[in-house]
């Protein structure tokens, strides 16, 4: 997620209960995401999901290709 103009790596606990409106990229293929699901508890039931899929995110294997690439519109 992006904080004070610089990306971080944090859990998607950390991202919801502290920084729930920054924005928030994947860390694999850098397209934009959000944080869905229960939000009542650490770890209870939160999903990162993509807003726009592509073949080459890993941590997407439903549309994953087997090829690792940046999304089409990647955050920098």
């Amino acid at each position: 997620m992006q904080v004070e103009g610089t990306w971080r790596l944090v859990s998607l606990d950390e991202a919801v209960s502290c920084y729930a409106e920054a924005v928030k990229r994947c860390p694999a293929c850098r397209g934009r995401v959000s944080i869905n699901g229960a939000y009542s508890g650490p770890s209870f039931g939160k999903t990162m999901r993509h807003w726009r899929a592509h073949s080459g995110c890993p941590l997407k294997p439903e549309t994953f290709s087997g090829t690792m690439s940046l999304h089409p519109q990647a955050l920098t």
